[in-house]
């Protein structure tokens, strides 16, 4: 009888996460391929494989099995994708084109004198 109500429990919090998953996709405030929904799922599946196991349901254990694999491999996928573009992206960043104009000098510039002989362009 005690492993009737746990695995209750168990089918019950599965559930509610996989409906909190459906209502979060439907209403737009995830996306299914973003990780919290993929978390989501990967935690809802788990839960689930377990009341199969603890109940020995074996086309479930299959089902939720084959979800978790298919779930975790595209998390795993998605997360080594983003960890890749942050690389290219720090890595293009740092080997961006010089800008061909310097940075202005903050010294001040002298004021040339011209003499008047310079001026005149007379020989001495």
């Amino acid at each position: 009888m005690h492993d009737f109500d746990i695995r209750i429990m168990f089918q019950i919090i599965g559930a509610l996460l996989y409906i909190t998953n459906f209502l979060l996709l439907q209403t737009h405030r995830i996306h299914a391929t973003k990780p919290a929904s993929l978390l989501l799922v990967i935690s809802a599946c788990s839960i689930l494989l377990t009341a199969a196991i603890i109940g020995h349901d074996w086309g479930l254990i299959l089902l939720e099995g084959t979800w978790l694999f298919l779930v975790t491999t595209t998390f795993a996928i998605r997360h080594r994708s983003a960890r890749r573009q942050a690389v290219l992206e720090r890595e293009a960043e740092a080997s961006a084109v010089v800008p061909v104009r310097p940075a202005p000098v903050d010294e001040p510039v002298q004021a040339l004198v011209a003499r008047e002989r310079e001026l005149a362009g007379a020989a001495a």
